[in-house]
């Protein structure tokens, strides 16, 4: 069999669904796991949130660092 060459930077989608700016600490596992599913499940995509530290970092009012429909589903 012979090796094929597969580049990681063709294969991730460089669309940002989560936006920078928001205020999790920084190298914040959930953030950046929010960030990397979001790459890969594309803008056909609707976040049901319930109250957390994801929901509370990512959401202050009147702003969001969703770039696909959100929801905060209370409790």
């Amino acid at each position: 069999m012979e090796p094929a060459n597969v580049y990681a930077y063709k294969l991730v989608n460089r669309k940002e669904y989560f936006s920078p700016g928001h205020r999790a600490c920084q190298g914040c596992a959930e953030a950046l796991g929010v960030r990397l599913v979001g790459k890969a499940l594309g803008r056909d995509t609707i976040v049901a949130s319930a109250t957390g530290c994801m929901e509370v970092t990512s959401t202050p009012l009147p702003f969001t660092n969703w770039n696909v429909p959100w929801i905060h589903v209370a409790f």
